[in-house]
């Protein structure tokens, strides 16, 4: 080619470069910050458990099960019991948030697994007796996909009563489950879901029902957040305002103690005190 060809060509795509730049100004000038779209968090008592802190099933903690003496251990229990911080999630204005910590505890007993599930009161009203539900579930992980296989069916509710938790205060609840037992090639995907009681009582007797729609927004970075505005006028559909209940989880991965793990467990930093 040319030389003078590729001189052309070199101002040609410097100005194309320009021109995009230009255009990028445009649409962004300098100083001005890109808007975030707001978060939303519905105004209930709100339970949490790790399971929201794994990234898919694969990362959850694994039990070994020594069928030969019907036996159950955790394994890297050091990781999965770690502190988890919950101040930018479940502080009274998430615009400012709370130094929160919890850590759920995990212990194995038998031939169930128990762990700290952690609830908040962030309904505005003082809550003198709620029902929480507790269910399981469990399928087979594929352990190629790191995925379960199809629906996890939950089984029968468990009732754990809450008692004298006040508006805005948060405590840990205790929840055990039934191991299952792996067959020798299978891996199992045990779940524990903790959902949020649809009506409170307060201490003058009177019921607080769940409505989806309180809910407080938060411009993140920006120190600002709101109540939404509810019709006063307008009821949500019980159905739909039901299944929108908050809910919690943990998980677990069950195989034979002399399975390796499908996929390396994960790393997890270290929350120190402040």
């Amino acid at each position: 080619m040319h030389p003078k060809t590729w001189i052309w060509l070199g101002i040609g795509v410097v100005l194309l470069l320009a021109a995009a730049n230009l255009a990028i100004l445009a649409a962004f000038p300098p100083g001005q910050q890109h808007v975030q779209e707001p978060v939303k968090r519905v105004d209930w008592i709100l339970p949490f458990g790790p399971g929201f802190e794994y990234c898919g099933p694969y990362e959850s903690p694994v039990i070994a099960y020594d069928g030969a003496n019907e036996t159950w251990h955790l394994r890297n229990v050091t990781a999965y019991n770690r502190t988890i911080n919950l101040g930018d999630r479940y502080s009274l204005d998430p615009a400012h948030p709370e130094d929160i910590r919890y850590t759920p505890d995990v212990a194995i007993e038998g031939g169930q697994v128990s762990l700290d599930f952690f609830i908040r009161n962030l309904a505005g009203e003082d809550c003198a007796r709620a029902d929480l539900a507790m269910t399981t579930g469990t399928t087979t992980l594929n352990t190629t996909t790191g995925s379960p296989e199809g629906n996890i069916p939950p089984g029968a509710a468990t009732t754990l009563p809450i008692d004298d938790l006040a508006a805005g205060e948060w405590r840990e609840v205790r929840v055990t489950a039934d191991l299952p037992r792996p067959g020798q090639e299978e891996v199992l995907y045990l779940t524990i879901d903790l959902t949020a009681p649809y009506t409170l009582t307060t201490p003058n007797g009177t019921p607080v029902d769940f409505d989806f729609r309180r809910e407080t927004v938060t411009l993140l970075g920006s120190n600002t957040s709101w109540k939404e505005e509810i019709d006063p006028g307008s009821t949500p559909d019980p159905d739909y305002n039901r299944a929108r209940l908050p809910r919690g989880s943990a998980t677990f991965i069950i195989m034979g103690i002399d399975r390796s793990e499908p996929i390396p467990p994960p790393t997890f930093p270290t929350l120190r005190a402040g």
